[in-house]
C-alpha cells in the first residue's frame, strides 16, 4: 500500500462523510471502515465513485467488496482499500 493512495482513500471518505480534519487525524491504517468508522453502504456507494473518479474505472470498490465474505468484510481497513487500489495499477 502506497502512503499516496491511503491518503487519497482518507481524504476522499473525508469528503463522503462529512467529517472535518480532527476526524481524519485519527484515521490510520489499521482503522476499521465499518467496525471503527461505521461508514454506511451510502457513503460506501459514494467513496467507491469518488476513488473511480480520481484513479480511473478499474478501481471498482463496490464490484471488489461484493465478492468479500462478512467477516473479511467487517474487518476491511482504509490500507485494505489503499492496497485494492494499488493493485489495479491506478495513479492519481
Amino acid at each position: 500500500m502506497s502512503e499516496r493512495s491511503q491518503q487519497a482513500v482518507v481524504e476522499l471518505l473525508r469528503e463522503v462523510t462529512g467529517e472535518d480534519a480532527e476526524w481524519v487525524a485519527g484515521i490510520g491504517p489499521d482503522t476499521r471502515v465499518d467496525g471503527d468508522l461505521f461508514v454506511d453502504s451510502i457513503e460506501l456507494l459514494a467513496l467507491s465513485a469518488r476513488l473511480a473518479e480520481r484513479f480511473g474505472p478499474a478501481v471498482d470498490l463496490v464490484g471488489h467488496i461484493a465478492g468479500l465474505d462478512l467477516e473479511v468484510l467487517l474487518r476491511l481497513t482504509i490500507a485494505d482499500v489503499a492496497s485494492y487500489v494499488d493493485s489495479t495499477g491506478s495513479t492519481t
